[in-house]
C-alpha cells in the first residue's frame, strides 16, 4: 500500500510539472507499473524535459527526507526505493528518458535509439544476473520494463524511417 501512495505522488509530480511547463498530455494510462503519461516531447526544450523527468523522483526524495525525519521509515524507504529505481537509465523509466534527452543533444535520433536499446539490453542482463544470484524476483518487473522500452525504441526507429521516406517521396514529387 505504501508503494502505491509513493507511485501516486510520483506521477502527480510529473502531472504538476507538465501543467507548469504547459506540456500537453496525449493520454494518461494506468499500467501494472504505475501511470504512464504520454506527451509529444519532440518540440519541448531540453530543460523542460529534464524538469518533467526529474519531477517524480524529486518528489519521492522530498517525501523520503520528510518521512525519515518524522520517524516513518517504512514510507520513507518506499519513496527512496521508487526514486532510485526510476533513475535507472532504462527507457521508459525517468532515468532512461533523462539519458535519452542528454544524448539527443549530441547524437542523431537513430543513434540515440540504438544506444537506448543497448542500454536496456545491458540492464536486462544485469537484472537477470541479480535474479539468478539473489533470487530476488522484484528485478523481473524491471526486465519487463526494459523489454517494453526496447520495443518502444524499435517502434520509434521504424516510425521515423517511414516518415523520413514518406517525406522524401513527397519532396521528389514536387
Amino acid at each position: 500500500m505504501l508503494i502505491i501512495i509513493a507511485l501516486v505522488v510520483h506521477e502527480a509530480a510529473h502531472l504538476i510539472a507538465a501543467f507548469i511547463l504547459n506540456i500537453k498530455l496525449d493520454k494518461v494510462k494506468i499500467t501494472p507499473f504505475g501511470f504512464n503519461l504520454n506527451a509529444d516531447l519532440e518540440n519541448i526544450g531540453f530543460i523542460s524535459k529534464l524538469v518533467l523527468f526529474f519531477a517524480g523522483p524529486a518528489a519521492n526524495l522530498c517525501l523520503y527526507v520528510i518521512f525519515r525525519i518524522a520517524g516513518h521509515s517504512r514510507f520513507a524507504d518506499a519513496n527512496a526505493l521508487l526514486a532510485i529505481i526510476n533513475m535507472v537509465p532504462v527507457v521508459p523509466l525517468d532515468g532512461g528518458n533523462i539519458c535519452r534527452s542528454v544524448l539527443e543533444i549530441f547524437l542523431d535520433m537513430k543513434t540515440v535509439c540504438r544506444y537506448m536499446i543497448m542500454t536496456n539490453t545491458f540492464f536486462i542482463t544485469c537484472f537477470l544476473t541479480i535474479i539468478h544470484i539473489q533470487g530476488n524476483y522484484l528485478y523481473f518487473l524491471l526486465i519487463v520494463m526494459a523489454l517494453k522500452g526496447i520495443l518502444e525504441e524499435n517502434r520509434s526507429l521504424i516510425e521515423k524511417n517511414i516518415k523520413r521516406k514518406f517525406n522524401l517521396i513527397k519532396y521528389k514529387r514536387k
